[in-house]
């Protein structure tokens, strides 16, 4: 059985404080609801990035998937194409 009492003794005068302050500063309620918010709103444009990443990705995959009994695929010209979705796709998730 582990003592808890133990672990805490061990660990307590260690480094692992993981940038906490000793005296554990507090924010107010109107702080933590602003950051609550702010993450909210990074939560919904990260979704939204996804969904049009998806967008971007899903029809070139259901091309391929419906050329699965082939073993050769005719794509002439492709490499425009390709660059121009790797463009669209890099602007999206490095904007």
């Amino acid at each position: 059985m582990v003592d808890i009492k133990d672990i805490i003794r061990e660990y307590s005068a260690s480094d692992y404080d993981f940038g906490f302050s000793s005296t554990f500063d507090a924010i107010s309620e109107e702080e933590y609801n602003k950051a609550v918010s702010d993450s909210e709103q990074t939560i919904e444009d990260y979704k939204e990035k996804l969904r049009a990443l998806e967008k971007l990705m899903i029809p070139f995959l259901m091309k391929l998937h419906s050329t699965a009994d082939k073993a050769y695929i005719y794509w002439p010209d492709r490499k425009a194409l390709i660059e121009k979705q790797i463009e669209k796709i890099v602007k999206l998730t490095r904007s």
